[in-house]
């Protein structure tokens, strides 16, 4: 199973309360497999938070690249679930 995720979105007023973290875990837990998460190369705040969430998630071990395709262009962070 290969899912890729590219569009997440928490309302401005519920962030910092852990609710990003708690969906994005419950997604991963939900659908074993690997798991690519593309972020806009513009959005500094959302890589900050997908490289902390799957970091504690993945006790580091997941890669990531700066994809450059037809299919997505920005930083992508790779993992399986565990």
């Amino acid at each position: 199973n290969h899912y890729l995720m590219d569009e997440f979105f928490i309302m401005r007023k519920y962030r910092r309360q852990g609710l990003g973290e708690q969906v994005a875990v419950r997604l991963f837990n939900k659908f074993d497999g690997i798991w690519e998460v593309g972020e806009i190369p513009e959005n500094i705040e959302a890589q900050v938070f997908w490289r902390l969430i799957i970091g504690r998630y993945t006790d580091n071990r997941f890669q990531e690249v700066n994809a450059d395709s037809d299919l997505w262009h920005g930083p992508v962070q790779t993992f399986r679930t565990p």
